[in-house]
């Protein structure tokens, strides 16, 4: 074989081993995006979850609050009728 051949062998083997060496940077950079879109839709699933646990808290407080107002209310009404009992009782007196 001559010293041409052999050159030309060597370029090939060579633009084959750049070929093959940029073919898998970019089959671990897919799978390097893959694993990195996978853990994002955990964490944003795990977000969602999150939120909707503290919109049911939120909702739990609401309830609870408008309850406790309400009894307030109640309350306050009891004892305006307390003191409108009093008023009229030391009227009649």
């Amino acid at each position: 074989m001559n010293r041409q051949g052999e050159v030309m062998r060597i370029q090939v083997k060579t633009i084959n081993n750049v070929l093959i060496a940029l073919l898998m940077v970019s089959v671990f950079g897919l799978v390097a995006l893959y694993l990195n879109n996978t853990q994002q839709n955990e964490q944003i699933e795990k977000l969602q979850n999150q939120l909707i646990e503290k919109e049911h808290q939120i909702l739990i407080s609401n309830e609870a609050l408008s309850y406790t107002r309400y009894q307030h209310q109640l309350l306050a009404e009891d004892y305006s009728r307390f003191r409108n009992e009093q008023s009229v009782t030391s009227v009649l007196r």
